[in-house]
């Protein structure tokens, strides 16, 4: 852990880490301090800008369920006697002009380019002698405990988790903060006055009144009310694992699509840093000592493993994770698919019964289950041969357990660029195998039209993972896939440098 810096008045940049348990940053901010200012920055370009193929930096869902995390965050930051500065603009400004007498700021340590260039441009507007102390926070594995170097990690899973398991060690969860020290006496200042009030809405953020409309709507159908903050993550870590008892049978249910219970759904709270990685393992533990240990309660941490493993793999390669040809750099590959085959599939108009019943829950609230993003994946890599990173980004804006190491470690392994062993899921069979009663394409699709019932008809006896060609592959059209401006500066700078074009997120992102 990184040593206090030298000086009494103090800042702590928060960004995804929006929780107050097991917060190494934090709490190392925090020892020695006389005063100190949290600070949360909303940066415009990381909600209506675009990125590739028209997708957005965000929803207005997913952005909803950030400032629901914020306010909660505020909330128990103020009940220790502190508070939460909130402004929106440029990170390097604000911060610059709002913790100007800071002698030092803290921040969790990014990983991918974005968040690395947003801390370095922060340095840079910094005053000597203040400055920037990163603390790593976010994993399961701490770096120099993961059991391989963190810089050359394994790109094969199964031997990164044995190197983990035989090396590394998982650290016990720090405490809950429950006094932090005061804020700056600069709290009369009207700018900072304002900012420890101030939370954006999503019209603030950009966001038309129509879409503002539907994300402060639950869909019924949702597997959950998703509501952001620690509060509501700690309440989801008792409910599940403790109230309703499903770590005890997770890996009989963990291929579910429909309900609530199937999986833990910590995703979007651990996405955010709304829970910690390492308080989850702790809880397993407990569970374990208290009523059973079995391969669900292994199981669940296994996940959290792979969740490590696309960190250190996004250490290790960097943004080769963004890029076309993958880790690998292929420029063989071809991908012919067309802007109307992306728009079906984005919109849940393929065809396919499963790829379309869970493209529409993926609108419609923001949750999509591990098996569904398997196979929409698949489906737009190998059966529409549509750009990889196309799904990514679409992910990226709709998904609320969008983080960049899950999101776009997944989408280019899905696609076969890390050099490892490829899936190609057949639809069809995955329908058969796990939603036989059609239970839940009929939840999303309702009664099933023609078209969808004819292709229901028609599925064949093989390997779920077929290693064949796909069963179609729409020919290359007028109107292929290119990267549009915005998408093409994107792909150049690899999740660097912003546009200058300014405009109005095993196999897929793990959602246990």
């Amino acid at each position: 852990m990184v040593a206090p810096a030298a000086g009494t008045a103090r800042a702590f940049w928060f960004r995804t880490d929006l929780r107050l348990d097991d917060q190494p940053a934090l709490s190392t901010a925090c020892e020695d301090a006389l005063s100190l200012l949290p600070i949360y920055v909303f940066d415009p370009a990381k909600f209506i800008d675009l990125t590739l193929a028209g997708a957005r930096k965000s929803s207005a869902r997913r952005a909803r369920f950030l400032i629901e995390s914020l306010v909660n965050l505020r909330r128990r930051l103020e009940d220790r006697g502190s508070g939460l500065a909130v402004a929106i603009g440029d990170p390097a400004v604000v911060i610059a002009d709002l913790c100007a007498s800071a002698s030092a700021i803290y921040v969790t340590q990014g990983i991918c380019s974005e968040e690395t260039q947003d801390e370095a441009r922060v340095e840079s507007k910094m005053k000597a002698p203040a400055l920037l102390s990163r603390v790593w926070g976010g994993s399961l594995y701490f770096p120099d405990e993961c059991g391989c170097n963190p810089t050359k990690a394994p790109l094969l899973f199964s031997n990164f988790k044995k190197k983990a398991e035989v090396f590394g060690k998982i650290r016990e969860p720090l405490a809950e903060l429950t006094k932090l020290p005061s804020l700056p006496g600069a709290v009369c200042e009207p700018d900072l006055s304002q900012a420890l009030r101030f939370m954006p809405t999503l019209a603030e953020l950009g966001f038309e009144s129509e879409e503002i409309n539907a994300a402060e709507f639950d869909d019924p159908r949702g597997v959950l009310p998703f509501s952001g903050g620690e509060d509501a993550a700690l309440t989801r870590l008792q409910k599940w694992i403790w109230d309703d008892d499903h770590l005890r049978e997770y890996w009989m249910i963990r291929n579910g699509m429909k309900g609530e219970g199937y999986s833990s759904k910590f995703s979007p709270w651990l996405a955010l840093g709304c829970l910690s990685p390492r308080r989850v393992w702790k809880e397993v533990q407990r569970y374990e000592k208290e009523r059973v240990k079995n391969k669900s309660t292994y199981w669940l941490v296994f996940e959290l493993m792979w969740r490590d493993f696309f960190v250190y793999m996004a250490l290790t390669h960097g943004d080769k994770l963004f890029r076309k040809g993958g880790i690998t750099g292929d420029r063989k590959r071809s991908w012919p698919g067309s802007t109307t085959d992306l728009d079906r599939w984005k919109n849940g108009k393929t065809g396919d019964l499963l790829v379309d019943a869970n493209m529409l829950e993926l609108l419609a609230t923001g949750w999509m289950s591990n098996r569904g993003r398997q196979n929409v994946a698949s489906y737009l890599i190998f059966n529409m041969r549509v750009d990889w990173r196309y799904g990514a980004a679409h992910f990226e804006e709709h998904l609320l357990d969008y983080d960049p190491c899950s999101n776009w470690g997944n989408w280019v392994a899905a696609a076969g660029l890390t050099g490892q062993r490829v899936n190609k899921f057949n639809t069809l069979y995955q329908l058969d195998r796990y939603d036989p009663s059609r239970e839940y394409v009929k939840h999303w699709l309702g009664n099933l039209d023609d078209q969808h019932s004819k292709l229901d008809a028609e599925v064949p006896e093989c390997s779920a993972n077929v290693s064949s060609d796909s069963e179609y592959i729409k020919e290359a059209g007028k109107n292929n896939l290119q990267d549009t401006s915005e998408g093409a500066s994107r792909t150049k700078r690899a999740r660097g440098k912003k546009s200058k074009k300014k405009l109005q997120s095993d196999s897929v992102a793990m959602g246990a």
